[in-house]
C-alpha cells in the first residue's frame, strides 16, 4: 500500500539471489545498503535540525554522513527526498498498511491509542528536526503540496481505508471516512504545534495523550452512566 521513498527499493521478495541469506532472510548486500540508508537519514536529520531546511545542502549531509556527496543520490533524489524520508521514518509509514492489517482483527480504540502513542513519542524524539522543517514547508507553495501528496495524503489513505472496513463491521458509526481522518489528522497536527511553541499543560500530559485522545473520541464529552 505505501510507496517506497526516494528511488525504488527492492522488497524482499524480490531482492535477488545474491542479496538473500540462505535462510530466505536479508543477504549482507541489502543489510550494508539499509544500514546506509539510515546514516544518511540521521544525518540529514541532524544538519536539516541545526541548519534548517532551506540552508542545508547535500554537501553538508554527506559530510556528516562520512559519504561522497554522490553516493547521497543512490538512495534520494534530491534534499526534498531525504526530507520525506526522515518523515516517513518518525511516522513508521512504510509499517503503516501492516499495522492497519493487524488492527483490523483487534480492538479499533486500542489500535488508535497504539497509533497514536508511538507516533506521539517518534515526534517527540525528532522535535528539534521538525521545528526547522516545518516553516519552510508551510510557506513554500511546491514544497507544500509535494509534501501533501507524499507524506499526509499517503497516510489519509491508508487510514480511511481501515475507518471504512470498520464502519462495514459495525464497529464504528456510519460517518464520512474521509471526514474522520482529517479530524484525526487536524488533532495530531495542531497537538505538535501545540507541543513547538511550548504548551506547558501539553507537556505535562504528553504520554496519556494517545488515551485521553482515544477517550474523547470515541467516548465523547457527554456525562458517563455511572450507574
Amino acid at each position: 500500500m505505501a510507496e517506497a521513498v526516494g528511488r525504488e527499493k527492492p522488497a524482499a521478495g524480490r531482492i535477488g539471489r545474491e542479496e538473500q541469506g540462505r535462510d530466505g532472510g536479508l543477504g549482507r548486500r541489502e543489510l550494508a545498503k539499509r544500514e546506509r540508508e539510515e546514516r544518511i537519514l540521521d544525518a540529514a536529520s541532524t544538519v536539516f535540525a541545526q541548519k534548517g531546511y532551506a540552508a542545508a545542502t547535500i554537501r553538508d549531509i554527506s559530510s556528516l554522513a562520512g559519504l561522497a556527496d554522490g553516493t547521497i543520490y543512490n538512495y534520494f533524489e534530491n534534499k526534498f527526498d531525504l526530507l520525506i524520508g526522515i518523515l516517513s521514518r518518525l511516522a513508521k509509514l512504510e509499517q503503516l498498511p501492516e499495522e492497519i492489517l493487524q488492527g483490523l482483527q483487534g480492538d479499533v480504540q486500542d489500535f488508535f491509542v497504539a497509533a497514536f502513542k508511538d507516533r506521539m513519542s517518534r515526534l517527540e524524539q525528532g522535535e528539534e528536526m521538525l521545528q526547522a522543517i516545518l516553516p519552510q514547508v508551510l510557506v513554500h507553495p511546491e514544497l507544500r503540496q509535494r509534501f501533501y501528496r507524499q507524506y499526509v495524503q499517503r497516510i489519509a489513505t491508508m487510514l480511511e481505508g481501515y475507518v471504512a472496513v470498520q464502519m462495514e463491521r459495525g464497529r464504528l458509526r456510519a460517518v464520512d471516512p474521509q471526514m474522520v481522518v482529517r479530524l484525526v489528522q487536524a488533532t495530531f497536527v495542531g497537538l505538535l504545534l501545540l507541543r513547538i511553541m511550548g504548551d506547558e499543560p501539553l507537556h505535562r500530559n504528553w504520554e496519556q495523550m494517545p488515551r485521553f485522545l482515544a477517550d474523547v473520541l470515541f467516548e465523547g464529552l457527554e456525562p458517563r452512566n455511572e450507574e
